[in-house]
């Protein structure tokens, strides 16, 4: 009985410190759960506009191989080989010849710019075309 008297008077003259500990303690968890859940948040953001952007890119690929494999008119304009979607523009821009580590094969590359616009909103993509059929 000795040992839960003192351990009770013990806990009467640390009353108010342990009190402070408890509030302390909580204030932390509860600072530690708003970072959880902004950082939940953050990431649902991320993901759903990955997904979008995703999907556009690939729409934006689909249209570019459509237009690198159409056939020039008889104005030399590239006519694409089935009609590109609505709302995308493909534009070719300058092709540059490069060389490989000093050798002699010859790489030819195309930018092309394609920008896809869906629901008012534009996205402009860049890509780079390689092709080692350059004589």
């Amino acid at each position: 009985m000795k040992i839960i008297a003192k351990t009770k008077a013990v806990l009467r003259e640390q009353k108010a410190e342990t009190m402070v500990e408890v509030v302390v303690a909580f204030v932390v968890l509860s600072i530690v759960l708003v970072m959880f859940s902004q950082g939940l948040k953050y990431a649902t953001t991320a993901e759903v506009y990955a997904v979008e952007n995703g999907k556009a890119c690939d729409k934006a690929v689909i249209n570019l191989q459509r237009f690198i494999t159409g056939h020039p008119d008889e104005i030399g304009n590239n006519v694409p080989s089935s009609p590109l979607d609505e709302g995308v523009m493909v534009t070719s821009g300058n092709t540059e010849n490069m060389t490989l580590n000093n050798q002699s094969d010859m790489l030819k590359l195309t930018k092309y710019t394609v920008v896809y616009s869906e629901g008012g909103d534009a996205n402009v993509y860049t890509y780079w075309v390689f092709d080692a059929n350059v004589g």
